[in-house]
């Protein structure tokens, strides 16, 4: 895939992100304030911020299945020393075992072209691993990198590594997916439960037209940001009560 091809593709996420992020907003806020102006000025600026939140939600997604793929790269690095490869030798093996699992798809593919690349350079490969663990910032990546680099300057058992390695991503992978299991129906209710109240003041929008005009004065604006904000605080502590990391 070209630069310019991911580039495009970026951009219309990012435009996706902010159109998703002004509409959930503006709806919200009419809701709250009945007055299109402040509602869509104030949408305008979580459209923008919505564009970060997308950002870092896709790093967090980007560096999930990069663990994953790292641990098939792992299996792979190990089958091929067994095979009597050398480490060098063994990562371009790793490569042909990913294709076959992820295909063109795959996020380590590139990273693990770029390490072959410094390889055919004659670059170390323990300070190539450092810097692509500084790069994905993935804690498991990271202390394998670690444990390479003291393993090959001390003659360590590099088999013995890759293989332990794969399989305390493995263990760390599947209590992951179990917990997320575990609580995705709690994320259902809790998605559910926020739009309640939206729900409720909807009805009586078309059940009792000018029931609840008493909260659109000026004078009722307050109490109204004050509800908004218990609204978006429960919210946000809900999301965090289902954010478990491993």
């Amino acid at each position: 895939m070209s630069k310019k091809l991911r580039g495009f593709i970026k951009s219309t996420e990012y435009l996706k992100a902010f159109i998703t992020g002004f509409v959930e907003a503006f709806i919200l806020l009419f809701l709250f304030y009945r007055a299109v102006v402040v509602s869509f000025v104030l949408a305008l600026i979580y459209g923008i911020i919505n564009i970060k939140l997308y950002k870092k939600k896709s790093i967090e997604e980007w560096r999930w299945q990069m663990n994953l793929e790292f641990r098939e790269v792992m299996t792979g690095l190990s089958s091929a020393l067994n095979a009597g490869y050398s480490i060098e030798n063994a990562f371009i093996e790793a490569k042909s075992d990913l294709l076959l699992l992820y295909g063109d798809k795959s996020v380590m593919l590139r990273e693990l072209d770029a390490i072959n690349s410094k390889l055919r350079l004659n670059q170390p490969l323990e300070i190539i691993l450092i810097e692509f663990a500084q790069y994905c910032k993935v804690e498991d990546i990271n202390n394998f990198a670690e444990v390479f680099q003291t393993a090959k300057r001390t003659g360590g058992n590099l088999i013995e590594v890759s293989r332990s390695t794969a399989d305390k991503i493995s263990s760390k992978i599947e209590v992951s997916r179990e917990i997320k299991t575990m609580i995705a129906g709690k994320r259902m209710e809790g998605k559910i439960m926020t739009l309640i109240p939206l729900a409720i003041i909807l009805y009586f929008w078309v059940s009792s037209p000018g029931f609840l005009d008493c909260l659109y004065t000026l004078n009722a604006r307050p109490v109204m940001t004050v509800l908004l904000v218990i609204y978006v605080a429960a919210y946000k502590w809900s999301e965090r009560i289902g954010d478990i990391t491993v």
